[in-house]
């Protein structure tokens, strides 16, 4: 009887792990974010140094202005090994601190960066602050 007990304690341990190791698989992946501080275009792109992941399960990845942008912004996420632009780039008129998809489908754990400019014709824009979704 002593062996028996032993066995169904085995037993009710390794179901509980399983129900339990189960439920990690179920939780949905949180989009996390990051922000760009000093981000300075001009009209010509240029890349923001850091390089971030997709969250894990995959996500969109987002782009917003933190502060009010005082010009009209073009961003793009871009590969971090060949620098391909991934999605599409997105115009951000004057004023627009709403969020805007640069890729639709980013793969989990995914690496990219952020790239930006101003738009043609409208000069530098420095020190400001952008938030990345991912």
């Amino acid at each position: 009887m002593h062996g028996r007990l032993r066995a169904s304690a085995r037993l009710r341990s390794a179901l509980l792990a399983a129900m339990f190791g189960g439920l990690f698989f179920i939780v949905p992946a949180v989009a996390s974010t990051s922000d760009l501080t000093n981000f300075n275009l001009t009209e010509t792109y240029s890349t923001y140094p850091t390089q971030y992941r997709v969250s894990t399960g995959g996500a969109a990845v987002e782009y917003r202005w933190l502060d009010s942008p005082s010009k009209d912004t073009v961003i793009a996420a871009i590969d971090c090994t060949d620098g391909f632009v991934l999605g599409s780039a997105q115009s951000i008129g004057s004023g627009n601190t709403a969020y805007h998809t640069l890729w639709g489908s980013g793969s989990s754990l995914y690496c990219f960066q952020v790239k930006g400019r101003t738009a043609a014709g409208q000069g530098s824009m420095n020190l400001h602050e952008g938030r990345v979704q991912r």
